[in-house]
């Protein structure tokens, strides 16, 4: 199973205010909540079986972000309540595409892009980097 196709973003942390700063870029999780240096970038928001977590981050701008962190990835073979959860350790995250619109009172910019950086033999489907659109939108207040 390739996780190259993952399209819907999530994350498992609260958000990061109640009105945004124009000055930031953030991530905007399952529940359209906006997230600042979230410390987890949820992808399979039904049941959280593809996850970023424990990501330390390096660098944080408006236009990009870059840190660390596991990729966790159930099988769900033979079916998700029972598959095998992989952990890929040490994956270089970016984010990056950022888009800007007016949500919550205020303009907001978020990223809509995070790109996982394995290396040569620790990905998952083998490959050495996969990309995911962060494309939630934004949930009315």
């Amino acid at each position: 199973m390739a996780v190259a196709g993952l399209m819907a973003v999530g994350l498992a942390t609260p958000a990061a205010a109640a009105e945004p700063d124009p000055t930031k870029t953030y991530v905007v999780d399952c529940q359209g909540e906006l997230d600042y240096k979230p410390k987890e970038i949820v992808f399979a928001c039904g049941d959280g079986g593809v996850y970023f977590g424990k990501i330390k981050w390096r660098k944080w701008n408006m236009n990009e972000a870059v840190g660390r962190g596991i990729l966790y990835y159930n099988t769900c073979e033979p079916n998700c309540g029972a598959g095998n959860v992989l952990k890929y350790k040490k994956v270089r995250i970016e984010l990056g595409g950022v888009a800007s619109g007016p949500g919550m009172g205020t303009m907001v910019n978020t990223f809509s892009s995070l790109t996982g950086t394995f290396g040569p033999d620790a990905g998952p489907a083998m490959a050495e980097s996969a990309t995911w659109a962060l494309d939630n939108p934004i949930g009315d207040e």
